[in-house]
């Protein structure tokens, strides 16, 4: 298991910052449809009131890539950490919640067992307060990141699942921005060629 909270956080927001970070135990819980809706949604609601620019992402069943980018100028105490810790605090609560039945998400049922789902996830805990109880694990501690100078990690992001062999092309994939940026491409190339 690499847990990347050893290595440095960048902090310069004059470039784009290239984030990765695992599900616990590599468990592919972004396999589910309704669990990456949830995700998307939880960055996108974040990316708003936290005021970063989601670059680009792509959702696949044990980690996730993140390409954000904020300006220091407008935010001055906004850090990767405190996205990255926002993010996978929410997205674990409710997706946990949404696992062990207690979620009010306008989500279809679970196709498979919940407690299925859930066993990778549980460890006995305990403390002086907690004499033993499960806790249950979304995400592995920790994320990678590092800027990036190009916009090669985005063609990365977007080739990835194709790399991993879940799609033959990157249109195919459901859980990335690869629509966001063809669909731009192709509004541009339309109302060129209107002109």
């Amino acid at each position: 298991m690499i847990l990347y909270k050893s290595l440095p956080k960048f902090d310069d927001n004059s470039h784009v910052h290239f984030i990765t970070t695992n599900t616990y135990k590599n468990y592919p819980f972004f396999r589910d449809e309704r669990l990456s809706e949830i995700l998307l949604e939880e960055l996108r609601f974040y990316s708003g009131k936290l005021g970063f620019a989601l670059v680009g992402y792509v959702i696949m069943p044990a980690h996730v890539h993140l390409l954000i980018w904020w300006s220091r100028d407008d935010k001055q105490l906004l850090n990767i950490s405190k996205i990255m810790q926002v993010i996978k605090g929410a997205t674990a609560r409710k997706i946990i919640d949404l696992l062990r039945g207690r979620s009010e998400h306008l989500l279809r049922p679970i196709a498979i067992r919940r407690e299925q789902m859930l066993s990778p996830t549980r460890e006995n805990v305990s403390s002086q307060y907690h004499i033993r109880s499960p806790k249950f694990r979304l995400w592995q501690p920790g994320f990678y990141d590092f800027n990036i100078y190009s916009e090669e990690k985005l063609d990365y992001i977007h080739n990835n699942p194709v790399s991993a062999g879940l799609v033959l092309s990157s249109g195919d994939y459901e859980w990335s921005s690869y629509h966001l940026y063809f669909s731009e491409e192709r509004k541009a190339n339309t109302a060129v060629s209107a002109e």
